[in-house]
């Protein structure tokens, strides 16, 4: 899906979905602990604003240390801890160039949050935010832990289960899943900067040049960006179809 053109009137509706206010949240951590949010992360189709048709979810995008390479991100498993259900279990892999490597870990929702008002009067909408720590297999050479803060959005549908708040997808600025932290070598204990994200980057700084979505700086392409930007061509030239085939590559 290519949402490159700027929907200049759904600019609103983003910013005012995506930046609520305190005055317009009521905290429902002890009220929705027990739901389950693992389909938040590991879900394949979710619904947008017209409830009719679903959309596919997308492979994260995301950035490893100050120079903005590109690392790839997939959760595998994610499963709700029947003692503890503010946590959750996760097994996945991620790929930075040619390296591919296992992880396992955790993601702990710290608070949820409901909207009082929103665009959807009709379903309850908030967020949850939280930490997560993932540790790779320490008898990898090069491996290490990620580790931070995520924010992820949700909706409770029509037969009060959770689902991904996929409403404001049309709309400018739209993202989910929010990842930011850091990667920290087990060898050496230096840190760097690791964020990742449904449709946009957090803190991604001068590596995002788009308005309406993610759209990679020229002065990045050659950290791993070349074929996302490449995937957007001509579709009936060869560059262009082989973008779009290792971008949609389950390389996990």
């Amino acid at each position: 899906m290519n949402k490159f053109l700027v929907i200049v009137p759904l600019l609103f509706l983003a910013l005012s979905s995506t930046a609520q206010t305190s005055d317009n949240t009521v905290n429902k951590t002890s009220e929705y602990k027990t739901l389950d949010f693992s389909s938040l992360f590991v879900g394949k189709e979710f619904y947008s604003d017209n409830r009719t048709e679903k959309y596919n979810r997308v492979e994260p995008i995301g950035y490893f240390g100050s120079t903005y390479q590109r690392v790839f991100v997939h959760f595998i498993s994610v499963i709700q801890d029947q003692d503890n259900p503010l946590v959750y279990f996760v097994y996945g892999k991620t790929k930075l160039k040619d390296n591919i490597s296992v992880f396992q870990g955790k993601i702990i929702i710290d608070e949820i949050i409901e909207f009082k008002r929103h665009e959807f009067p009709k379903f309850n909408r908030g967020e949850i935010t939280g930490k997560y720590i993932f540790f790779e297999d320490t008898k990898k050479n090069g491996s290490g832990k990620f580790q931070g803060q995520f924010t992820s959005s949700w909706l409770i549908n029509e037969e009060e289960r959770v689902e991904y708040d996929g409403m404001m997808l049309a709309a400018d600025g739209f993202s989910n899943n929010q990842f930011e932290g850091v990667w920290i070598s087990y060898n050496s204990g230096k840190e760097y900067i690791c964020n990742w994200g449904d449709y946009r980057i957090p803190n991604s700084g001068d590596l995002d040049n788009g308005a309406g979505e993610f759209f990679p700086s020229k002065e990045y392409l050659n950290r791993g960006w070349q074929t996302y930007l490449d995937q957007y061509g001509d579709p009936s030239e060869a560059k262009t179809k082989r973008a779009r085939e290792l971008e949609k590559a389950n390389w996990w």
